[in-house]
């Protein structure tokens, strides 16, 4: 009995041990990252051109590899979908591409001229009255990230019909799509953020729009590294288009989203309130008409003629 009791002990502790072990490797193995990719795709951004986009990505991976002691890479991509195929750790996004894809990781929120959003506004080179645009042609830029409900929606408000526009023409990058409307002329009007209009007279404003966006995308890292990614993103200065980097808030993404969203307006019917009239204000009563005043009237009587035999 006792042998057997000593066996049964035995096996437990080696079972238990072998689960220790286990655990040990798979824990190992997660942070036992040998290199961290880090993307950027930013068209509503204006930076001086693709190189200074991937000059400011690969410096931000320098930071990260100097505050991780881990290999990153700086990535550059020209479409969110090429971008998604690389399946790199992290992204640097549009504000609209995630606002379309929420289930991602916010990290922290990028600050161009001091502020985490931009206002917007429609400009175009007819001027400013928008009745001159119906029929003509709209430059947008063509993200991929439900670029359609962004601009019928978020810019306009599901105010104008769809087909308000004659033509709507995507561009790659913010600065195609306004060198559209101001230089090439090839379209009449363009969404924009203000500054970046380049002397276009302003339309109307369209409301704000969150700048881009850091996230995480491989949801397989160790929280601690990712905290070190967070703050270092964070302290993260420049000098190029995006300014810094503020703590990730969720809340001006989703705002995007729901604006995004289409809406019917309908018209509102109030309950009239309850009137009492008093009928002798609104009617005027004739003169009465008395007995004595009734015309006399004389009868007159014709003898039949006699009756004749």
């Amino acid at each position: 009995m006792k042998r057997a009791r000593y066996a049964v002990i035995l096996v437990a502790i080696i079972a238990l041990s072998a689960v220790i072990v286990t655990t040990s490797r798979s824990d190992g193995q997660r942070d036992a990252v040998e290199q961290l990719s880090v993307a950027i795709y930013t068209p509503m951004v204006q930076f001086a051109n693709s190189t200074a986009r991937l000059s400011y990505v690969q410096g931000l991976a320098k930071s990260l590899r100097a505050s991780t002691g881990i290999p990153v890479r700086g990535l550059s991509f020209t479409s969110l979908s090429k971008l998604l195929r690389a399946k790199p750790d992290f992204a640097i996004v549009d504000g609209q591409c995630y606002a379309a894809n929420m289930n991602w990781r916010l990290l922290a929120s990028a600050r161009i001229g001091g502020r985490t959003n931009r206002p917007w506004a429609l400009y175009s080179r007819l001027g400013p009255s928008l009745s001159s645009l119906r029929g003509k042609k709209l430059a947008f830029v063509k993200t991929g990230c439900d670029d359609s409900d962004f601009i019928d929606n978020a810019m306009l408000e599901s105010e104008i019909d769809d087909r308000f526009f004659g033509e709507q023409l995507g561009k790659t990058d913010l600065a195609g799509a306004l060198a559209l409307v101001a230089t090439y002329k090839g379209a009449h009007a363009v969404f924009a953020p203000l500054g970046s209009h380049k002397g276009l007279p302003k339309v109307f404003d369209s409301g704000s729009v969150p700048n881009p966006a850091f996230v995480q995308l491989n949801s397989r890292l160790a929280n601690d590294l990712v905290d070190r990614v967070r703050e270092t993103v964070i302290g993260y200065g420049g000098s190029s288009a995006i300014d810094g980097w503020s703590a990730g808030k969720t809340q001006q993404y989703r705002a995007l989203r729901r604006r995004m969203a289409k809406r019917v307006k309908r018209g509102l019917f109030a309950v009239p309130e309850p009137m009492r009239l008093d009928a002798n204000e609104y009617l005027i009563e004739p003169a009465s008409v008395g007995e004595n005043d009734l015309p006399q009237i004389e009868q007159n009587f014709e003898k039949p003629p006699e009756r004749q035999e």
